[in-house]
């Protein structure tokens, strides 16, 4: 519950998909696998009590979330103090796997998107001349752009603009202007889909012919844009989606819609879901519950996961692919490719 619920349930409906998938297979090594669940409601205090209850008192042998970034810190370092492995299926943030190395997880960080973006605009859409648009200030942001930037340019491709806005700006038409005179193909907006949907429609009333790219932040873009034709040129990653077609992205929708009678609404109920693969992947190859077994083995492990084949990499954060999506002129998500980490 809290602030953060719908992320929370999502978390753990792909966690429990997971767990009922197993045990119905046989469990892990004949044994059947419990999962424990506590309410952080998004609350620090309330999340470290929740990981005291369940390790000092329920005897949990690892732990799957936290949700948000804000809980999951409090929560890693707890577990990294006890040497408890603990995957987070959300936690976005960089900080939460350093110097914790018994906390992983199967959410690629924001930077990663900066960087696939890049290799997107260069390989797919056939760019030279790229620029960014962000928020001053902005964490989420500032990241995202510095990334692409940063790999834009060790692609070989001319950055020829870089224009910053501030918060709750909604005239966009100076920094188009400059990006416009400077000959820019592509525009990687680093930006939630309220604001690029004013971009896009700014744009356009400029004249301009050119293509947009983002990351997960663009996903709601459809909320607040009101021409959908314009989202033809808009291309963004994000975690996952359902309109992927692989044979383990249908086998995972066909068992979510007849657990829960519905499609997963977010994509944080796949890498829930592969959380919890790669922590009884890990639980079953160490061939034990102990913690120190068990991390070693989350660390060497690889996975065929929902969201991709994954690795982790020092960081203890994944490495796997990210998926391109786009929309068509009436505004339906278009699935376009995995990205792979390496392309």
């Amino acid at each position: 519950t809290g602030p953060a619920a719908m992320y929370g349930v999502g978390v753990k409906n792909g966690v429990d998909l997971y767990i009922s998938e197993l045990n119905a297979a046989g469990g892990i090594n004949g044994q059947q696998v419990e999962v424990l669940w506590e309410d952080s409601e998004a609350s620090t205090d309330k999340a470290a009590n929740a990981y005291n209850k369940l390790v000092q008192n329920d005897g949990v042998c690892a732990i799957l979330g936290p949700v948000v970034s804000g809980t999951t810190e409090v929560v890693a370092d707890l577990a990294t103090d006890d040497g408890i492995p603990l995957i987070t299926a959300s936690a976005t943030a960089y900080y939460i796997t350093t110097d914790r190395p018994s906390v992983f997880r199967t959410c690629f960080l924001d930077p990663f998107q900066g960087k696939v973006m890049a290799d997107f605009t260069q390989q797919e859409l056939k760019a030279t001349k790229v620029a960014a648009m962000y928020k001053n200030g902005d964490e989420y942001s500032v990241g995202l752009k510095d990334a692409f930037v940063t790999e834009a340019k060790a692609l070989g491709m001319e950055v020829v603009a870089e224009e910053a806005s501030a918060d709750k700006d909604v005239d966009y038409k100076t920094q188009l202007t400059n990006i416009k005179n400077a000959g820019a193909e592509v525009i990687f907006l680093a930006y939630y889909g309220d604001v690029a949907s004013l971009i896009l429609t700014q744009a356009n009333e400029l004249g301009m012919n050119v293509k947009f790219t983002g990351g997960d932040g663009i996903s709601n873009i459809t909320d607040s844009i009101n021409d959908k034709a314009l989202l033809a040129n808009m291309y963004y990653s994000d975690h996952f989606t359902n309109s992927a077609d692989s044979d383990i992205v249908k086998s995972y929708l066909a068992g979510y819609q007849a657990m829960y009678g519905e499609a997963p609404a977010i994509s944080f109920s796949a890498t829930a879901y592969d959380a919890a693969k790669v922590l009884c992947g890990a639980i079953a190859a160490a061939g034990s519950t102990e913690p120190d077994a068990v991390v070693a083995a989350i660390k060497a492990s690889s996975t065929d996961g929902v969201t991709g084949t994954i690795t982790f990499d020092d960081h203890n954060d994944p490495i796997k692919s990210a998926f391109i999506l786009s929309y068509d002129a009436t505004g339906a998500q278009v699935f376009i490719k995995q990205q792979s980490p390496e392309a």
